[in-house]
């Protein structure tokens, strides 16, 4: 039997005469039992491109990460030590289930959309068997976005790890491989997926 965990957090800063008056978090929680999904629609494929981040400017002597791969690596790695903390194993990166995770984070940025359900339809077990992974046992993911913070990768990890339901995904020891995929909008905007697996 398949099992799939899905989690979300929305981090927003508002502003109003391009001052920060209001961060808004909203959380919500989707448990949901697979069915296979054998329609025809579309998801974008991946498009290879790589998004530059301007350089921190808060303290040039800092090296900041600069590709979106070095952000992903980033909360990837605090994710682990989160696990490491509680006594659990690390991760292991896959990157197949990276090229999911990003490519559902391109597409919430690209359609202006957030939710664990794809425009087609599609959930995160469906985006695994079209991709290949479909001998799994059990599947999970975390989703954020956020914009206007100094630190938008320790800020999506530590919203996580305050609500139940993402920290339960984040510190389960069942979970072996994992993935984070991020993509950065021109304004800003930060789209993080997390997707966990577990094969049979």
């Amino acid at each position: 039997m398949k099992i799939s965990y899905c989690f979300c957090i929305t981090l927003v800063l508002f502003y109003a005469f391009s001052v920060p008056i209001q961060a808004q978090i909203e959380f919500s929680e989707i448990n949901f039992n697979p069915q296979p999904n054998h329609s025809d629609g579309k998801i974008l494929t991946d498009s290879r491109l790589r998004i530059y981040v301007e350089k921190a400017k808060t303290n040039p002597n800092v090296s900041a990460p600069t590709t979106v791969f070095d952000l992903e690596q980033k909360a990837f790695q605090l994710i682990n030590e989160k696990r490491c903390e509680q006594g659990l194993k690390p991760l292991e990166w896959n990157e197949i289930i990276a090229k999911i995770a990003r490519l559902h984070s391109q597409n919430m940025a690209n359609y202006k959309f957030f939710s664990h359900t794809g425009l087609d339809g599609s959930m995160v077990s469906d985006r695994a068997d079209k991709s290949g992974l479909n001998k799994w046992r059990a599947i999970g993911e975390n989703i954020a976005y956020n914009r206007g913070y100094e630190q938008p990768i320790e800020f999506a990890v530590e919203r996580w790890m305050q609500s139940p339901s993402h920290k339960r995904n984040l510190l389960d020891e069942q979970w072996r491989e994992s993935a984070v995929g991020i993509f950065v909008t021109p304004e800003g905007t930060y789209y993080f997926t997390q997707v966990f697996l577990l094969r049979k």
